[in-house]
C-alpha cells in the first residue's frame, strides 16, 4: 500500500526522534566542507583541491543516505557520524560512477537544448548590424546594435526558445525522477552494479514519478521558511527531507513486493 505524503513525513519525524543532534551535526559538517573558499586563484593546486572537495561531497552524501536508512529501518542505535565512511567502505567507485551516469543521462537533452539556443541566437543576431555587434562584443562601443528582424520572425524565435526550454525542463525532470532512487538502491543492495541500480530505480518509479514530484513540491514552504532564516532552517529541513525520501523508497519497495 502506498503511503500518503503526510504519512511518509510522520514516519520520517518518528525515525529522527532522538537523533536530531547527529542529523544536524552531519548536515553542518557537510555545509562547512561545501563552504570552503578557495579564492580566485586558479592554480593547479587549487583546481586539484576543488576536485577533491567535490568528490568528498559525493561520498559524504552517500554516508548521509546510509545514516537515514539506519534511522528508518529501526537501527538508530548504530547510526551516527561514522556513517560518513559508508561510501569509502563499500566500493566508492560505484558511487562516483552513479554521479557520472547522472551527467550522461542528462547530456543528450542538454546538447540538444544548447544547439537550439545557439541556432536561435544566430538567427536573432543575423538581423543586427554585424560590424556594430562585433565592436560591442570587443568592448569598443557600449551599446547594442538595432535588431531589424520582422516582428513575426522575432515572435517565432521567442516561442521556439520558450518551447525548447519547457521541453528541456520536462526532460530533466523525467530523468531526475526516473533515476532518483539509484543512490538508495546502491546503499540498500551493496552488491548491485551502477547500471543494475539504474534499472532498479526505473522499475520502482514506474507510475510513481508524479507521486515523488508531489512529495518534493510539498517541501517548498519549508524551503522558503529556511531561506527567511538565512539558511539556518536547512539544518532541520535537509535531514527531514532525507529521511522522508528514504521512507518513500522503502514504501516503494514494499508496495512493489506486495503487488508481485
Amino acid at each position: 500500500m502506498c503511503h500518503t505524503n503526510a504519512e511518509l513525513k510522520i514516519a520520517a519525524k518518528n525515525s529522527l526522534r532522538g537523533h536530531w543532534f547527529a542529523a544536524i551535526t552531519m548536515r553542518l559538517i557537510m555545509f562547512l566542507i561545501s563552504s570552503i573558499s578557495l579564492g580566485s586563484n586558479y592554480s593547479d593546486s587549487v583546481i586539484f583541491l576543488s576536485l577533491v572537495i567535490s568528490l568528498l561531497n559525493i561520498w559524504l552524501e552517500v554516508g548521509l543516505v546510509s545514516f537515514y536508512f539506519k534511522l528508518c529501518c529501526g537501527q538508530g542505535s548504530n547510526a551516527g557520524v561514522a556513517d560518513f565512511l559508508y561510501a569509502f567502505k563499500n566500493h566508492p567507485i560505484r558511487f562516483l560512477g552513479n554521479y557520472l551516469m547522472q551527467i550522461l543521462y542528462m547530456l543528450p537533452g542538454t546538447i540538444i537544448y544548447f544547439i537550439g539556443i545557439f541556432i536561435a541566437s544566430v538567427f536573432f543576431l543575423a538581423g543586427s548590424d554585424v560590424d556594430t555587434l562585433m565592436l560591442y562584443l570587443y568592448g569598443d562601443i557600449d551599446y547594442l546594435p538595432d535588431i531589424s528582424l520582422p516582428a513575426a520572425v522575432t515572435a517565432a524565435l521567442l516561442v521556439f526558445v520558450i518551447v525548447l526550454t519547457l521541453a528541456y525542463v520536462l526532460y530533466a525532470a523525467w530523468i531526475s525522477l526516473t533515476y532518483s532512487q539509484t543512490t538508495r538502491v546502491l546503499v540498500d543492495f551493496p552488491d548491485l552494479t551502477v547500471t543494475q541500480a539504474y534499472k532498479r530505480s526505473s522499475q520502482l518509479m514506474k507510475g510513481n514519478r508524479l507521486r515523488l514530484l508531489g512529495l518534493q513540491l510539498s517541501f517548498i514552504p519549508w524551503s522558503l521558511l529556511s531561506v527567511v532564516t538565512l539558511g539556518i532552517g536547512f539544518l532541520y529541513l535537509l535531514p527531514y527531507m532525507g529521511c522522508t525520501n528514504v521512507e518513500f523508497y522503502l514504501n516503494l519497495v514494499k508496495s512493489k513486493s506486495t503487488a508481485q
